[in-house]
């Protein structure tokens, strides 16, 4: 962490993205098209995003990393 409201946010956003992969690892055995509508979703916002400055192109690359991260099934 580089400062302190990193401290605040951090440990919320891996709440969340914990809760998030734990209910999507979830969902997905009884559905095994969520993660693939999941990522679909994100796609379809993303491509409406003008990708005309490097804060957009970061943004939705981030975004997809992101989305991947919680749609990815478990390693064994």
């Amino acid at each position: 962490m580089s400062n302190r409201p990193d401290v605040g946010l951090g440990p919320r956003l891996l709440a969340i993205e914990t809760a998030l992969r734990a209910l999507v690892d979830q969902a997905s055995s009884t559905d095994s098209a969520l993660r693939d509508r999941i990522r679909a979703a994100a796609e379809a916002y993303l491509v409406t995003i003008p990708q005309v400055s490097e804060l957009e192109r970061e943004f939705t690359e981030q975004s997809r990393g992101f989305v991947e991260s919680i749609v990815r099934p478990p390693t064994v």
